[in-house]
């Protein structure tokens, strides 16, 4: 068999609805429009903890948070852990990561310091668009000397390193991109990604994971991506009313619209790769899949960036193409969750998914005949800080439920709350949801505990 090139395009805090294909928002994706016009769009796909790291090692190692042992920002990826690319690279693939990644905490380390590879046989590592001297801002000093200051921003707000750029970095202060726009961090990772494909367009198979920051906040879009929307139309955030008022309407169009500028800056430079993949005669052999770490709450229920399990921070897109196996135009409502990519990915590429990976092979949902299909009735979500907050989150097609441990419960209604603003969790007409919820949930736990090692045998 000849196996497929796996090509994983990854952005960073992208909101489910933020594609123009799924005719939710006003987003100019005309690229990724057309990547999903050539495979599969799915608008019911969840990360299973939505901030970046636990987010990250989840997917990639196709098992759950608690089981790959990060549950919140912080944990640095155990090297120990076995992820999709340490498997395929032992099938002849040759395995790649340009641009975020997000195993190690960077805040306060020397980015001049060599990082663990991770078992990647290319590895160009930048985690964040422009704050540390890394790969990327090297990158730009080898195009053009005088534009690295204007490439900058500043550093995280949990940084204790000085400021490195007037600008703050925050959903909320939106500014327009100072330097060229072909030297902007996305176009730092296109252009990797693009050498990449160009110097493997033949031999060996390979995956590629193209690690997009956009369009995480600083939300500082290049002009041109601006000027493409009206931020008088933008649509304001759906809050109740005293929800998020640190900010007046026009403000938060303005925020709204400077977010969508940042994605469809990512789709143009996604555009360059799959040209590039063209170029090189590589579309029809090359799995594609656009998906991203969690979402955006872009002022939804007044609040900003992630953390929480309501849709604009958890459900992120999803876009599968394959066009020797996929047929295209298709749009699916399947819940899918994150840890399902890993293995879907290895049985595309003829590979047995190790047993400790917790999730489930989608491609018979994509390829009929090719294996069976349970369709997921739930998505599970868990975030828990050391001696701090912590959630477990379960949801369904018609309920949001989430349990805290200071003992809240919460549920939404989706028929008659689809924004998910208003906690029925106390109604009485909704006492059987929630003991179903409550009892689902308990089950998924169950389910998601991790078996590895296995210390037990015969006595």
């Amino acid at each position: 068999m000849k196996r497929p090139n796996v090509l994983l395009l990854y952005t960073d805090q992208q909101r489910w609805d933020s594609i123009g294909a799924s005719g939710l928002q006003p987003c100019l994706t005309p690229n990724l429009d057309a990547l999903a016009a050539k495979g599969a769009l799915f608008d019911h796909c969840f990360v299973n903890a939505p901030v970046c790291m636990p987010s990250r090692q989840s997917m990639l190692a196709g098992r759950y948070p608690s089981s790959v042992g990060t549950v919140c920002n912080g944990v640095e990826m155990d090297p120990a852990v076995s992820c999709i690319h340490n498997v395929i690279g032992q099938y002849g693939y040759h395995t790649a990561q340009l641009g975020k990644l997000h195993f190690k905490n960077h805040a306060h380390r020397d980015h001049r310091e060599p990082h663990p590879d991770y078992g990647f046989d290319t590895f160009i590592l930048s985690d964040e668009p422009g704050c540390y001297q890394d790969a990327y801002l090297k990158w730009v000093a080898e195009r053009d000397p005088s534009a690295v200051e204007a490439c900058m921003c500043d550093t995280p707000p949990m940084c204790t390193m000085p400021k490195r750029h007037k600008q703050e970095r925050n959903t909320t202060d939106p500014y327009v991109f100072e330097g060229p726009e072909d030297l902007s961090h996305t176009a730092f990772v296109a252009d990797e990604t693009c050498d990449f494909i160009k110097r493997h367009k033949d031999g060996e198979p390979w995956f590629a994971i193209a690690g997009f920051y956009a369009p995480h906040c600083p939300l500082n879009p290049p002009q041109r991506f601006i000027d493409m929307y009206d931020i008088d139309a933008m649509k304001l955030p759906n809050r109740l009313s005293g929800q998020g008022s640190n900010l007046n309407d026009d403000e938060w169009r303005k925020v709204v619209a400077y977010y969508w500028a940042l994605c469809s800056h990512v789709d143009d430079q996604v555009g360059r790769i799959l040209a590039t993949l063209e170029e090189c005669g590589l579309s029809d052999d090359t799995l594609v899949i656009f998906t991203s770490d969690h979402g955006e709450y872009l002022g939804d229920q007044g609040r900003i960036q992630k953390g929480g399990p309501h849709d604009p921070s958890a459900r992120v897109p999803l876009i599968v193409s394959y066009p020797k196996a996929i047929e295209p135009g298709q749009r699916r409502s399947e819940i899918i969750e994150h840890v399902d990519l890993a293995p879907t990915i290895l049985d595309w590429a003829g590979i047995q998914k190790p047993p400790i990976m917790q999730g489930h092979s989608f491609r018979p949902l994509l390829q009929p005949g090719r294996g069976d299909y349970s369709e997921r009735d739930s998505a599970y979500m868990e975030i828990k800080y050391p001696f701090g907050a912590a959630y477990k989150a379960l949801r369904t097609k018609d309920y949001l439920y989430h349990m805290w441990n200071d003992g809240r419960d919460l549920l939404y209604d989706l028929a008659s709350d689809p924004y998910q603003l208003t906690d029925v969790a106390k109604d009485p007409a909704q006492v059987d949801a929630l003991q179903k919820c409550r009892h689902r949930l308990l089950e998924r736990w169950f389910d998601v505990e991790n078996q590895y090692p296995i210390r037990v045998g015969d006595y």
